[in-house]
């Protein structure tokens, strides 16, 4: 199986570990929201460089940020204070206050909404508002770091855009072989008409990360190349109640589409520390091969993951 799309990061900097996940993996994933362009280029080098010395012309992905809203710089922590306040603005060296660098999530909501931080993992209710700041309440805590996503369950904050960073990213890679580029956040497939014109003839990739994409798959499939359905910012958005519906509708989609369909967002999350994928990780990646899914993208667990070659190892015996 070489649709096997493996996440890089801080985790899996060293050619060692590289040359291992290449092993298995079809493709490697590059998230543009969290790299300079410098990072960018010197992730590029490390995997030409990896095509050259294994002979193999494996995919590139670059992963860019479309209309998904991110926080700023801030630091890495276990869990936030109480109270917190979300400003305008693109770095905070301060845990209490985390910036958020897009004008319209201030516009959007308002006192008594919650918010989801990445992917959910922790989530605030606003208890006051002024033009550029937020203060919330931390209803459930845990881990944030730079350039998390942010969500609201009722609303979309940004409308279908190439962000500056997009743009670059695309303009400085548009002479590799074999690289695509997956769009964000994609709702009703209008968006390729925003990406195409850069992107020239590669391939381009549709993120379904919100539940508008449902009403639009048709039209998304007529303008994408491939279909990501991307589990962490869908459940944070739809909640968890409703995500395996969700993922039951696009299965029953998937026989209608011309172009493939892969299964992203914590596929084997708990690999993430464990050596081992719990059974339920193993019967859902069984059911979803059998579902249609033509491959899997894997993100934290070989980005910052502590166990990529048991990661590896495991996806050889399972694939």
């Amino acid at each position: 199986m070489n649709n096997i799309i493996l996440t890089c990061g801080p985790a899996s900097e060293s050619p060692e570990l590289l040359s291992t996940m290449a092993s298995v993996a079809g493709g490697f994933r590059l998230n543009v929201a969290h790299l300079t362009y410098e990072q960018l280029e010197t992730w590029l080098q490390k995997l030409l460089q990896l095509r050259a010395d294994t002979g193999r012309n494996f995919r590139i992905v670059l992963d860019l940020q479309g209309a998904k809203v991110r926080i700023g710089h801030y630091p890495a922590v276990d869990d936030l204070p109480d109270t917190i306040e979300l400003f305008y603005g693109n770095c905070s060296e301060e845990i209490c206050r985390i910036p958020v660098p897009s004008e319209s999530v201030f516009a959007f909501t308002d006192v008594g909404d919650q918010l989801f931080l990445n992917d959910r993992k922790v989530i605030v209710r606003v208890f006051k508002k002024s033009d550029h700041s937020l203060m919330a309440r931390v209803e459930q805590n845990g881990p944030l770091s730079s350039g998390k996503g942010l969500n609201s369950p009722d609303r979309v904050f940004e409308m279908a855009r190439v962000m500056p960073g997009d743009a670059q990213a695309i303009r400085q890679t548009l002479h590799i072989d074999n690289l695509d580029y997956a769009v964000s956040f994609v709702s009703d497939g209008r968006e390729a008409s925003l990406f195409r014109p850069l992107a020239g003839a590669k391939r381009l990739i549709a993120k379904i990360e919100q539940r508008a994409a449902f009403a639009s798959l048709k039209n998304i499939d007529a303008n994408f190349d491939e279909f990501w359905l991307c589990r962490g910012d869908l459940g944070a958005e739809a909640g968890f109640k409703d995500l395996g519906f969700y993922q039951r509708l696009f299965v029953e989609a998937i026989k209608t589409f011309s172009h493939p369909s892969l299964l992203a967002g914590e596929v084997l999350g708990s690999m993430v520390v464990s050596p081992q994928p719990s059974r339920a990780e193993i019967v859902q990646l069984y059911d979803a091969m059998h579902d249609g899914f033509a491959g899997i993208v894997l993100s934290d667990e070989t980005a910052c993951g502590c166990q990529i070659n048991a990661v590896v190892n495991f996806l050889k015996s399972f694939f």
